[in-house]
């Protein structure tokens, strides 16, 4: 187990990520445009999972070409596994990504017990009915075997010199709650929390379309759904248990295996 890192962290303490949790590498930034960025260029050598972390992240992506704003006190980091390591198969990936999303729903309900937490699909969380964390899943160029996992999560940093319109959508667990919790503290619950859904995911044992339904904030509503040249919209009728979201429209239902969507009412 190895650790890599430029400077000292003023919110993590590595040596303690890598004792606690299924991690086998950290590498560490003081300051990194995007976290997927770096992971998605890691050696193919580098064991696996790896840690890609940062204090500091100055160009988040999202999805299509969303960017997430974040500020001092925000985590944000990215996870390169190989799914097979989890007994995840390959016509299971998609589920990963709400996999990822449940085990950030489960983290927040214990740093914000009293909160009420909502999931978006594909890779959206809500905190009060507002976005307090964004996760994005892709494949390294050339790679069939392994999947980086980038998450955001606002915890420690306020959203009350955001933007407008970042502010009215947005949130995070030291607005919702007035307590500073530290990121390492949230990023070690996440990664256990992680680590037993990917392996009950694995096994077959994770319910995974009833915890999702369970929280999910679409369904039953009108929805909007870009997905490349094709735009849809329809009433959600929750999630397939093959991850696809299911969208009915004039009748008939169809799934969706990616997209952005929207709420219109």
């Amino acid at each position: 187990m190895t650790i890599f890192a430029d400077f000292t962290s003023r919110w993590f303490d590595l040596e303690r990520l890598l004792d606690e949790t299924f991690v086998r590498e950290i590498e560490f930034r003081r300051e990194c445009v995007s976290t997927n960025d770096l992971a998605l260029s890691a050696s193919a050598e580098w064991k696996s999972p790896a840690l890609l972390l940062t204090d500091s992240q100055t160009g988040g992506r999202g999805r299509g070409s969303n960017q997430w704003w974040a500020r001092d006190g925000a985590l944000t980091f990215s996870l390169r596994i190989k799914p097979a390591e989890f007994a995840v198969q390959r016509q299971h990936w998609p589920l990963v990504s709400l996999t990822t999303a449940i085990a950030v729903a489960d983290t927040l309900k214990h740093f914000a017990p009293d909160g009420t937490v909502g999931l978006k699909w594909p890779n959206d969380v809500l905190l009060q009915n507002r976005k307090v964390c964004g996760i994005l899943v892709e494949p390294p160029k050339g790679s069939d075997a392994e999947l980086v996992i980038g998450v955001g999560i606002n915890v420690a940093n306020s959203l009350n010199d955001a933007p407008d319109d970042v502010r009215k959508i947005a949130t995070s667990i030291l607005d919702e709650t007035d307590n500073e919790h530290s990121p390492c503290d949230v990023l070690l619950k996440f990664l256990q929390r992680f680590e037993s859904l990917l392996r009950d995911l694995g096994s077959g044992n994770l319910a995974l379309t009833h915890r999702w339904q369970s929280q999910c904030i679409l369904t039953g509503r009108r929805i909007s759904l870009e997905s490349g040249d094709h735009r849809v919209s329809g009433v959600c009728c929750g999630v397939h248990d093959n991850g696809a979201i299911q969208v009915e429209t004039e009748g008939v239902m169809r799934p969706w295996f990616g997209g952005i969507v929207r709420l219109i009412d």
